[in-house]
């Protein structure tokens, strides 16, 4: 079965280490990977509330801190939980096959 032509290949499986924050881009789309549960996520790197790298956070109760000023953002659904961000991080749907990790980015309209 192949991958549909909007996923890109972004590590493999192995490397996903459980618990640990992965900054990644593809296409200039910074994406955070995280492995909660078993299971690899994909959401938005930087922080909504003001720039920071979400990479450089912590994973607390199935979110992830951000080291600037500690808002929470739940790993699933993207959701900011805390103050000071209120806008929820883009979700990205990931497919796991063959030892592979695949991300799927929407691509940007050409003007």
């Amino acid at each position: 079965m192949s991958i549909d032509a909007g996923f890109s290949l972004i590590a493999k499986d192995d490397d996903i280490v459980e618990g640990n924050l992965y900054g990644v881009s593809v296409r200039e789309t910074p994406l955070l990977l995280v492995r909660l549960e078993g299971v690899i996520r994909a959401i938005g790197r930087i922080c909504t509330h003001e720039f920071a790298d979400l990479a450089e956070g912590q994973i607390e109760d199935g979110c992830v801190v951000c080291p600037l000023h500690g808002s929470k953002f739940d790993i699933m659904t993207g959701r900011a939980l805390t103050l000071p961000a209120v806008e929820a991080e883009p979700v990205y749907e990931v497919i796991v096959r063959d030892g592979a990790v695949y991300v799927a980015v929407p691509c940007e309209p050409v003007d």
